[in-house]
This record gives C-alpha cells, structure tokens and sequence, in this order.
C-alpha cells in the first residue's frame, strides 16, 4: 500500500510538472491554414518556444489573442518598411513610454503583411514533423 501511495505522489507531481512546463515555456500549435504553403502547410506540427521575446528575420512566429495564427517575420524594430508606398521605421522603443517591450514585428501570414505588437506574440515556431 505504502508503495503504491508513493508511485501516486510520483505520478501526481510528474503530471503537475509537465502541465506547467507546457503551459508557460512550451506548447504545441497544428496549423490551420496553408497560406504559407509551401514552407509550412496545414496539419503541419510546430512546437511554440513562449520563453523568447526576440524574434529575428525569416523565423515562424505563432500570434494572436483569441485565434492563434502563424506568421514569418519579414521586419524587426530598426528595420525600414514600406507601407502602402510609404517609408516607415519600425521603432526599436515605445515612442509613447520609451519601453523596449512595446515593438512592432512585420509578419507575413501567406500573401498579407501586417504589423504584429510582440505582446501579441505567443512564441517562436519550430515544426515537429510535416504530415505530408
């Protein structure tokens, strides 16, 4: 009886560990689209890294508050983009707070560019294995 109490506990404590792992450093996203085909296609396997909060040029980042998307980034804060003809510089500072944590990532999402807050950034994307 002891025995089995004690494998319980190990159990208990191993699953509690492994919930809180995957819920603050690591999780694992199935991509819903295929607007990054061919690179990345749908039903592809892509754990999510939620522990950086750099993202550099030509990596997949997974975004989005309510519905989870994924994106390369195209531009970094310091980089100059072009938007609708225009020349803009993506701030490397908050030009309202000064902060560092309030940076824009241009991301690709298939033909679409659009300007991401990296608070909504959930993590960098790594693909696990392609189902096709």
């Amino acid at each position: 009886m002891k025995n089995a109490l004690k494998f319980i506990l190990a159990l208990t404590v191993m699953l509690l560990v492994m919930l809180a792992v995957r819920a603050w450093a690591f999780t694992i996203y199935q991509v819903t689209t295929s607007d990054l085909h061919p690179e990345v296609r749908k039903g592809d396997r892509m754990i999510v890294n939620r522990l950086g909060c750099t993202y550099d040029k030509g990596e997949y980042v997974v975004f989005g508050a309510q519905d989870a998307f994924i994106g390369k980034v195209l531009a970094v804060p310091g980089d100059t983009v072009n938007i609708k003809g225009k020349e803009y510089l993506l701030p490397t500072r908050c030009p309202l707070c000064g902060s560092n944590h309030h940076r824009y990532y241009m991301i690709s999402v298939g033909k679409q560019e659009t300007l991401i807050h990296q608070g909504d950034i959930i993590g960098t994307a790594y693909r696990l294995w392609p189902v096709h």
